[in-house]
Parts: structure tokens; sequence; C-alpha cells
């Protein structure tokens, strides 16, 4: 009970005192600061500013008192011949231009003439998809209409879309006032970007020019140009009051605003828009809000000292009270130096600080130990799967693929699929032309899945290549058998069909090792299954004798061969697919090429299983017999 209540007496104190201590804080941080922030606020962001629009002005202003001049005197170089080299003086005397362009008429207003001058040669990077008649059409027209100089909107050059440009435009007059031409000035966006990036706005801050429209036309983040637009839903100035700032804008008013700016990560940030003169684009400066208001770390001065005489005073306090409540500390230090320390390896120190310093240590060395191990399984891991995948895009590479399977044998429509359950499985399938009459087509299950079954698999297909100028199903088999048992240290064993076609007669000489019967569906409907089992799988006991037999094709008559995987898929029930939904999908399936015989099963197969795991590697071979037999009845 004594305990009990020291222990609520100490938290009574305790808490009584920190709430004192923070409220003191709080009061005095909200007395000063909300003070600086109301006189800072628009002071600071109009000073930032101002700079920024003096630098710009003297670019927009001087760029429209060039063109200006220019189309004064435009006529009177051209007469004296004199044009080219009137534009090439003034550039080289306005360094801020990028290059001048001027198109003239004639007096009878039905010709129009060019000139051009660059920092680097003529400026061919302004195109016009009007025709010249258009062109004088817009200058008689559009151009007498305003009669002022106006800025265009802003352009890349071509494909490069590294340096933006913007042009100020300006008509030429003869001296009935009749509209003479157009003069335009092109300043590059590039090199504001690089002024305002020189002017130094706190530590973070940053500046950006947008046209009336809110399209970025400058901005730190080169990304950003021309693709983001400040009043859209998804802009890097994040404001509840976006369409009220969207306004004045508009109007060129000016203001400070606040807002989180995604470029410097959401911080929140002060942004002031101000109108550029001779322009209709808005300058926005950008400042976090914590280096506009940075003045107010001096009030933290003074919230320090409120806090450390506080401080002062709680330890006073505590010093007392914890002499009294010390000793259930002690034997929490004891107990977790016990938990942390090894048999034999207790610390002698009775310093329940160090206790705890110590077994911290204790803790971190583990952890430390504990995440190297993790890191080292999850570097094994990435390994192994990087393996995988090569090991599935070996076993990809093995089997044939592709659609039509043999475009110079339009007589043999013959489609394929696997489908692993893991990334890499055991089965397989093939087909060929042995010769130019004769096609082997095989399919296989090896016991198992994974890397093993694959190797297997890679070597049985092999073996079955290496050996199909035999040209007889059986012996193939009989040989392949022979060749596994003598590298078959894992007791792997394979089902198999191989099947070896006379394209000509139509007769097909077929072996089937234990493997599922396939099915052959004859153009009227009905359907034959191939029940022959010829022998054991292969793989298991060498030197063994096997069977064959021999099928009439007929023409449009189809071919299906399949793994085990096809019927034993499970539907979230667990029931199987099975052989009597798999023979009347079958059936189905007349007058439709081996592509979409295969397509549609395959789509059968993963709607019937729905969320289930597929549990066994899936394949499937179709093959449509279209050549026309001679005598055929």
């Amino acid at each position: 009970m004594n305990n009990r209540g020291i222990s609520f007496r100490l938290n009574s104190t305790i808490t009584s005192v920190a709430i004192l201590i923070i409220a003191a804080i709080v009061y005095i941080n909200y007395h000063f600061s909300n003070r600086i922030l109301k006189d800072k606020i628009e002071e600071g962001a109009v000073n930032q500013s101002n700079l920024v629009i003096s630098k710009i002005a003297r670019i927009t202003i001087g760029t429209g008192e060039i063109a200006r001049n220019v189309s004064y005197q435009a006529l009177y170089y051209y007469q004296k011949n004199d044009l080219n080299f009137f534009l090439k003086q003034v550039l080289e005397s306005n360094k801020i231009l990028e290059s001048i362009d001027i198109e003239l008429l004639d007096q009878q207003k039905k010709h129009l003439l060019q000139f051009s001058s660059g920092m680097t040669g003529p400026f061919t990077c302004r195109t016009n998809s009007l025709t010249t008649e258009q062109r004088i059409e817009k200058l008689t027209s559009g151009y007498q209409a305003s009669g002022k100089g106006a800025w265009s909107d802003a352009y890349y050059c071509g494909k490069d879309t590294a340096n933006l440009f913007v042009s100020y435009q300006i008509p030429v007059y003869f001296p009935d006032s009749t509209i003479a031409g157009l003069v335009s000035c092109d300043i590059s966006l590039r090199k504001m970007k690089q002024m305002l990036s020189a002017i130094q706005i706190g530590e973070a801050g940053y500046a950006f020019i947008i046209d009336q429209s809110g399209n970025f036309i400058t901005h730190p983040k080169d990304q950003w140009i021309l693709k983001k637009n400040l009043f859209d839903a998804s802009s890097p100035i994040v404001s509840a009051d976006i369409k009220a700032i969207e306004g004045k804008i508009r109007n060129s008013g000016r203001g400070a605003e606040h807002g989180i700016s995604k470029y410097l990560n959401g911080q929140h940030c002060w942004f002031y828009h101000a109108p550029l003169p001779n322009s209709k684009w808005t300058v926005i400066i950008v400042i976090p809000e914590k280096e506009l208001f940075r003045e107010i770390e001096v009030n933290f001065q003074k919230i320090i000292w409120v806090s450390g005489l506080g401080i002062l005073i709680l330890f006073l306090i505590n010093m007392f009270i914890f002499r009294r409540v010390l000793d259930p500390l002690a034997r929490v230090a004891n107990a977790i130096k016990g938990f942390s320390s090894a048999k034999g390896e207790e610390r002698k120190t009775k310093d329940e600080i160090k206790m705890l310093t110590d077994s911290l240590e204790d803790w971190q060395a583990k952890y430390g130990l504990l995440i190297s191990e993790q890191t080292k399984t999850a570097k094994e891991r990435l390994k192994y799967e990087k393996d995988l995948k090569s090991a599935h895009d070996i076993q990809q590479n093995i089997i044939p693929s592709g659609y039509p399977a043999f475009p110079e044998h339009p007589e043999i429509d013959l489609y394929a699929v696997l489908k692993p359950a893991e990334s890499i499985g055991g089965d397989l399938y093939d087909y060929y032309f042995i010769d130019n009459e004769h096609i082997l087509m095989a399919i296989g299950d090896v016991s198992g899945k994974g890397i093993p079954a694959s190797l297997f698999m890679a070597i049985a297909s092999t073996l079955i290549k290496n050996n199909s100028n035999i040209r007889s199903s059986r012996e193939i088999i009989e040989k392949v058998n022979n060749d596994l048992g003598d590298r078959n240290p894992n007791q792997y064993f394979l089902t198999l069909f191989i099947g070896i076609l006379n394209v000509s007669t139509g007769v097909m000489d077929y072996c089937n090792a234990a493997h599922n019967f396939p099915y052959l569906l004859h153009t009227d409907g009905t359907m034959q299954t191939l029940s022959k089992s010829h022998g054991i799988p292969l793989g298991i006991y060498k030197n063994k004798t096997y069977k064959s037999n021999n099928i009439q094709l007929q023409t449009g008559d189809l071919i299906l061969l399949y793994t085990d995987g096809v019927i034993n898929s499970r539907n979230p029930e667990g029931t199987h697919y099975g052989i009597e939904k798999l023979k009347r999908n079958i059936q189905r399936m007349n007058n439709i090429n081996s592509k979409e015989v295969v397509t549609l099963l395959m789509q059968s197969i993963v709607t019937y299983e729905g969320e289930s795991h597929q549990s066994d590697d899936i394949s499937l071979v179709a093959l449509r017999y279209l050549f026309e037999i001679k005598n055929q009845a």
C-alpha cells in the first residue's frame, strides 16, 4: 500500500510540474511567434520577389524595346540591302536575344520576304504550317488589327527539348501606316531559368514563371516545364484556395499565399505571386515556411531558458523522490541483466544505469547478428530466384513455340503451350519435321517439379531429338529409355508419347510409354481415344521392350496431346477437372484452328481453377491434319 501511495504521489507531482512547464512554454511560444508571423509573412516574400522581378523585367522590357526599335528601322535597312548586317549588329549588342526574325511584304503585298539571324547563324527553329498566301493574309489582317507587340507561347526547337524559346512579336509598318511585316525577337527561357537559379532565395527557396494559363515556362525541375499547370488538380503547389489564387493571377494581382510544395517534398511553404511587366507572365517565389520565419528562433531562446529553469526544479524534486522509489528500479535492472547475460557472463556491477546500458548493447549486438543473417538469407534467395529465372528462360527456349508452327507446311496446323506449376517444370513437348514427309511430335511428364525435373526433361528432349532419325516411335522410346537409365541417379521417370506422322499418307506411327491417352477428333464430330499403352515409364528399367501402333488420319482430323496437369487441375472446392470435362470440351472444337483449340482449353482450365493454386505442370499440343489425301473416301 505504501509503495502504491508513493507511485501515486510521484506521478501526481511530476505530472503537475510538467503541466506547468509545458503550459508556460506553449504560452510564450504562442505569444511571441504569433506576433512575428503576422509581421513577417508578406514582408519577407515581397523583398525576395522584388529582386527577382527586377531582374526578369530587364529582359522582358528590354526585349520589347529592342523589337520596337528594329521594327522602326527594318524598312530603311532593307532598302539599303543591309538588313541582315543590321540584325547581326543588334544581336551582338544585345546578348539577351537568341535570334531575330523579320517577315516583310513587298508593296503589292504578294510576296513574303524573310530575314533571320541567330547567335550561331540563321535561326531555323521556327516552323510554320501556313502557306505563303495564308501567312500574308494573317499579317495584313491579324497584326493590322492589333498594332501592338505581344509575347508568343513558349515553344521547343523541334526535337530539342533542352531549349525552350519565346518570341516578342511586333508589326512593321509602311509610311502609309499599312502593315509591312513582323519582327520576332526570340529569347531562350533556359537563360532566364539560369538567371533565376543564380538568385539566392534563402537556403531552399526557388522561383519560377508561369504564363496566363498557369503553365510552367521555367522551373528548377525541367520535367515540369510545359507539363505542369499551377491551376490543375495535380498542381505541384497544393493549396485549399487554389481557385481564388487562380483568379488573382489571371487578373494580374499579387499577394502571398500558403501551400505545400511537392518540389520540396511536401514542405509547407509561402509563395508570393506578382505579374511581370510588359508580359502576361507571373513570377512565383516559393520559400519554405521554416526559412521565412527563421527569426522566430530568437524567441525559442527564451523558451529554452524557461524550460531549463523548469527542468532544474524538476531535477531537484526528482532527487528527493527517487531516493525513496529507487529500489523497484534496481530490481528491474537486475532482472534485465539476468535475462540479457549468457550463463557464466554475469556482470558484477551494481550500477543500474550501466546494467541497462550493457544489456542494451548485448541486445543491439544480437539484433545486428540477426539482421546480418537475414541479409545473407535475402541475398541467397535473390541469387536462387535469379538462377530460377535463368532456368525458366532456358526451358522456354528448349521447347518450340510460335504460330503457325510450320509456315512452309500449310497442311500441318499445330500449336502447343506449356504452363509450369512453378517457375520451371518437368513437362516436355516437342515437334519437328524429321524429313520432308515425316513430322515427329512428342509429349511427356517427368516425375516431380522444379529444377531437377526440368533438367531431366532437358536431357530427355535432347535424347529424343538425337534419335529421331530412326523414324520408329517404338525404337526411339527404347533407345531413350536405355540412355536415361544410364544417367538417372535420382531415379526420376518419364511418361512419354511419341507420334511420327507421314504427312502424305496421314498414317501416324505412335508409341505410348504410360502417358495420358491422346484424343483424335474427326471432322464428323466423333472422337476416338488412342487407348493403347505400350510399356512402362522411361528411366526405371533398362532394356525394356516397347510396342507401337499405327492410325490413319483423315483430312481435318484433330489430335490432342496433354499431360496429367490438365485433368488434375482443381477448383476451389477441390474437385478435379477430369477426363470427361476435357472430352466434352474437345468435342466442341471442330472447325477451328489448333491455336484456338489450345487457347480455349487453357481458358477453360484457368476459369475452372479460379483462385486455387495450380498444383501440376500443364502442357497441351494440338495438331489438325489438313493434307488432301488422294483416294480418300
